[in-house]
C-alpha cells in the first residue's frame, strides 16, 4: 500500500524521484530540488503549485501540482484516487489532467494526487460568470471524448465502477422518495402546487427515470459533478485543450446525465436555454466522431430531457446534505424552468 502525504513538506527530492522512476516517468537520474510556490488551504485539501529540477537533462515534469485531502470525506477521496488508478489509465491523450501519482489510506481517510500543473496555459472563468460560447463548445467536446470511450465499455460494472442490482436500486429510489417527501414538507407553502405536482409525477416514475442503471447497455463512465468550473480552458486552443478535473463524484450512467448537469443545471444564476440545443448537438456530433454507433440525435436529445428531470433530485439532495440554502434554491429554480422549457413532463405523463 502506498504511503499518503499529509503536508507538502514530505514532497523531498528523495520522495519524488522514487514515485516518478516506480511509475514509469522518470528513466533516469533523479529529483535534485523543489521549489514550493504556493500552498493554498481550501474547505477539503491543501493544495501546492511545485517547481522540479533534475540532475540531467530528462523529460520529466518541471511544474507539479499537489492535492492533499483531508479526512473530511474519505468515500470522495477513494473514488478520486480510485479514477486516476483505473479509469485515467490508458487514456493517452484525453481530455485529463495527466497524474503522477495518486493514492489513499483508508486507515486515514485522506488521499493524495500528484499531477500537471497547467496553471500557465489553463484557466478557469470567475464564478458565476459562465464561460465564452466557444470554450463551453470545448467543454462538452471534452466529455463527449471520455463518454466515447468508456461507452458500453465491457469493463463498465466489470473492473470499472458498479452498476446497481435490483435490490441497491430499490434502497436507492426509497431513499429518493423519503428525501423527496421531507423536501416538499419542509418548504410547506413555499413550494406551489404546480411544482408539487411535478415532484409527485417524478416519484410516480421513478423506475423508468433510474431504472436503466443496472445495465451498462447505452452507459459510460460519467463525471457526476461537471459545471463549468470543473474544467481548465486553454489560454490558446491551438495548442492546449479543456481538461476535466475533480473526480471524486465519478460513476457509470448515462452520458447526457453530465451534459445535463452542466447545461440544463447550468450551475449559475441563469438557464443557457438561448444556447442549449447547440451545445447537446455539438456534444452528439463529438461522440459520433469518436466511435459512438447506434446512437441517434432523437437518442440523445431524449436522454438529455430524462436527465434533466433528474436534476429536480439535486435540490433535494443538496438540501438533505446541509449546503447552503442559495445553492439549492438556485438549482431549484433552474431544475423547473429547465423542466418546463425541456417539455420533459411529456416523458413521464402516459
Amino acid at each position: 500500500m502506498k504511503n499518503v502525504l499529509t503536508t507538502p513538506e514530505e514532497v523531498t527530492p528523495k520522495w519524488l524521484t522514487g514515485v516518478l522512476s516506480e511509475n514509469g516517468f522518470l528513466k533516469h537520474g533523479e529529483v535534485t530540488s523543489i521549489e514550493n510556490i504556493l500552498t493554498k488551504t481550501l474547505p477539503l485539501s491543501v493544495v501546492s503549485r511545485l517547481v522540479v529540477t533534475y540532475s540531467s537533462d530528462v523529460p520529466a515534469p518541471s511544474r507539479l501540482f499537489l492535492k492533499i485531502s483531508s479526512d473530511a470525506v474519505p468515500e470522495a477521496n477513494n473514488k478520486e484516487a480510485e479514477f486516476y488508478n483505473s479509469v485515467a489509465v490508458g487514456m493517452n491523450a484525453s481530455p485529463l489532467i495527466r497524474c503522477y501519482d495518486a493514492a489513499f489510506s483508508a486507515e486515514s481517510g485522506r488521499s493524495h494526487l500528484l499531477l500537471d500543473d497547467l496553471s500557465e496555459t489553463h484557466f478557469q472563468p470567475k464564478s458565476p460568470l459562465p464561460p465564452e460560447p466557444r470554450h463551453c463548445e470545448l467543454a462538452v467536446a471534452s466529455m463527449a471524448e471520455l463518454h466515447a470511450f468508456w461507452w458500453d465499455h465491457s469493463q463498465l460494472g466489470n473492473g470499472i465502477g458498479a452498476l446497481f442490482n435490483e435490490s441497491e436500486l430499490s434502497a436507492f429510489l426509497s431513499d429518493v422518495e423519503k428525501n423527496v417527501r421531507r423536501f416538499i414538507d419542509f418548504l410547506g407553502d413555499q413550494l406551489s402546487a404546480k411544482r408539487r405536482k411535478i415532484y409527485d409525477r417524478l416519484l410516480a416514475s421513478k423506475h423508468e427515470i433510474w431504472g436503466h442503471l443496472t445495465s451498462a447497455s447505452g452507459l459510460t463512465v460519467t463525471h457526476g459533478d461537471a459545471h463549468w468550473w470543473n474544467f481548465l480552458y486553454p489560454r490558446d486552443a491551438s495548442k492546449h485543450r479543456v481538461c476535466l478535473f475533480d473526480w471524486q463524484l465519478w460513476h457509470i450512467d448515462l452520458g447526457a446525465r453530465d451534459i445535463a448537469f452542466t447545461i440544463a443545471l447550468g450551475g449559475y444564476s441563469e438557464r443557457m436555454a438561448s444556447i442549449e440545443q447547440d451545445l447537446v448537438r455539438h456534444y452528439y456530433d463529438s461522440l459520433i466522431a469518436h466511435g459512438v454507433r447506434n446512437y441517434t440525435w432523437v437518442d440523445c436529445w431524449n436522454d438529455y430531457r430524462w436527465s434533466a428531470l433528474r436534476n429536480l433530485n439535486v435540490p433535494v439532495v443538496q438540501w438533505s446534505q446541509g449546503k447552503s440554502e442559495q445553492l439549492w434554491r438556485s438549482n431549484l429554480e433552474r431544475a423547473m424552468l429547465a423542466h418546463d422549457e425541456l417539455r420533459c413532463f411529456e416523458l413521464i405523463d402516459h
